[in-house]
């Protein structure tokens, strides 16, 4: 038997994409669950039988990968930031570009009869989810595209473990700030939701279940909010289909905290309606950022450290 509590998730740079270094220094991760597995395909030859029975089930494609969900501190995914935006932190400040980074993502069961290890050589992050909701914590997920998957009954000879930080998890109540958009005074959300995704893709080869690689595909922001209907400032960026910019903080006034700025973005829905009574009006809206030639980027994220 295994229990979750008991899970441990740590990963590891690669130098070369799915060699896992020799005597790892894993870095353990802070996670809320996972759905990280080894993904086959598997095809029947299309062959008609007297006897009328089917062709053996044949495998002939696998792959590995899934999400890892989290609740958002400081410091604790700035690695997996860093493979995502396929960039690196220049002076705390990270801006979506073209250089990959991929890991060793190690799993550990801790099981009655000694421990199981699941590892995922050659992990891209392809996707990332961020919810922010009212009077709770910020949350999301990475969507993670591994080469493959392997599985043992003992660590790695020579590796080791960092501990993963303490650091407090964001609630939205008091570690959320500045939320600005270019336009409008005061925006007031309910609700705001950012998704990324890199669009990549496999690479299959003749001669292996497992694909050479995976493509670089567009680095894509889009997200939704919900606002309260205060005035018609939302609704004429919408209507007049006007660039506008959105940037907020997550984190301590001063140090350890985050700002996300989309520099360049078009609000393409923004549908208003009365959902009934003793309820207030709401704008529920989507939009998508393009690239900002001022910034040369898409997204940047600042952050601050501990004094």
């Amino acid at each position: 038997m295994t229990d979750s509590s008991q899970t441990r998730m740590a990963y590891v740079e690669e130098s070369t994409y799915g060699v896992t270094p020799a005597t790892p220094e894993f870095q353990e991760l802070r996670f809320q669950s996972e759905t990280l597995n080894y993904n086959t395909q598997h095809q029947r030859a299309n062959e008609i039988r007297s006897n009328r029975t089917a062709s053996p089930s044949v495998r002939t494609g696998a792959d590995a990968g899934g999400d890892i969900s989290f609740a958002l501190s400081y410091g604790t995914f700035d690695d997996f930031l860093e493979a995502l935006f396929y960039s690196t932190w220049e002076s705390n400040v990270l801006v979506n570009g073209s250089t990959r980074k991929s890991f060793t993502i190690e799993k550990t069961f801790a099981a009655d009869d000694g421990d199981q290890y699941h590892r995922f050589p050659g992990s891209y992050v392809n996707s990332f989810n961020l919810s922010i909701p009212t009077k709770d914590f910020v949350s999301g997920s990475f969507g993670i595209m591994s080469k493959e998957m392997t599985s043992a009954q003992a660590a790695i000879t020579g590796a080791t473990y960092n501990a993963a930080n303490t650091n407090p998890v964001f609630d939205t109540s008091q570690k959320f700030a500045d939320l600005a958009m270019t336009g409008i005074s005061d925006p007031a959300m309910v609700s705001l939701d950012i998704s990324i995704t890199n669009n990549a893709y496999e690479r299959p080869v003749l001669g292996s279940l497992s694909s050479r690689g995976r493509g670089l595909g567009d680095f894509e922001v889009s997200g939704n909010g919900v606002a309260y209907f205060e005035n018609e400032e939302m609704m004429d960026l919408w209507l007049s289909d006007t660039k506008t910019d959105l940037s907020f903080k997550l984190g301590g006034a001063s140090e350890m905290n985050y700002v996300f700025s989309i520099p360049r973005i078009t609000i393409t829905n923004n549908p208003t309606s009365t959902p009934g009574p003793n309820q207030d009006v709401r704008m529920e809206f989507t939009f998508e950022a393009d690239y900002d030639e001022g910034e040369d980027a898409v997204m940047e994220i600042v952050r601050t450290p501990a004094a």
